[in-house]
């Protein structure tokens, strides 16, 4: 007997909300398809019908994450004017997003042995919009004349892109969260500014 639609779009999106709790508690790895029928109190047979693997389910939380993301973004790229504060903001934006724990669990999931291609490619698409948000920025601020254009965009949002996600690493040393935004601020003064002294007399 089939189910009715709105019925099972929102037990697919409760099983969602309680999966996302769980892998950001313990991880991709250390989290089974019986822990999350356990929280969210739903049976495997109602799970495995909306999602056909662990996998396919934290790529469902990922996708449903990254697109809220991308949503708040917008709103508060919207409050500033030029790409030098949109860097900035989106430093800001980056260093509060990267302590949401299930930040973490996506670079555990891409480095899980024997993972299925077509969700890891399925993963890299989700990804991409995050990336495509620092290359609007970096090529706004080339086409106002705000950056040098002597560099390929594309390039430098790759480089920007992996340095703000990889500052989070920084959480795990010791940094308190105040030192943790500060740190994000200070990668993109880097980006702009470099690190080589003005040789100009």
């Amino acid at each position: 007997m089939a189910r009715p639609r709105g019925q099972g779009e929102k037990t697919k999106e409760l099983i969602a909300e309680k999966a996302k709790i769980i892998f950001e508690q313990k991880g991709y790895a250390g989290t089974s398809m019986e822990d999350i029928r356990e929280f969210s109190e739903i049976s495997k047979g109602s799970i495995y019908y909306h999602f056909k693997s662990k996998e396919e389910l934290f790529l469902y939380t990922v996708e449903k994450t990254s697109e809220v993301w991308r949503t708040k973004w917008e709103d508060h790229a919207n409050k500033v004017e030029t790409a030098t504060e949109k860097l900035y903001l989106l430093a800001k934006y980056y260093a509060s997003d990267m302590q949401n724990p299930l930040s973490h669990a996506v670079p555990e999931y891409m480095a899980t042995e024997n993972i299925d291609k077509v969700l890891k490619n399925k993963l890299f698409d989700l990804i991409k919009p995050e990336y495509e948000v620092f290359y609007q920025i970096i090529d706004e601020g080339m086409c106002r004349k705000e950056f040098k254009s002597n560099q390929s965009p594309d390039d430098l949002a790759y480089i920007l892109y992996s340095t703000l996600t990889g500052l989070s690493i920084t959480q795990f040393v010791g940094y308190s969260d105040k030192q943790f935004l500060m740190l994000y601020q200070s990668a993109i003064d880097v980006f702009l500014k470099g690190i080589l002294k003005d040789s100009t007399p």
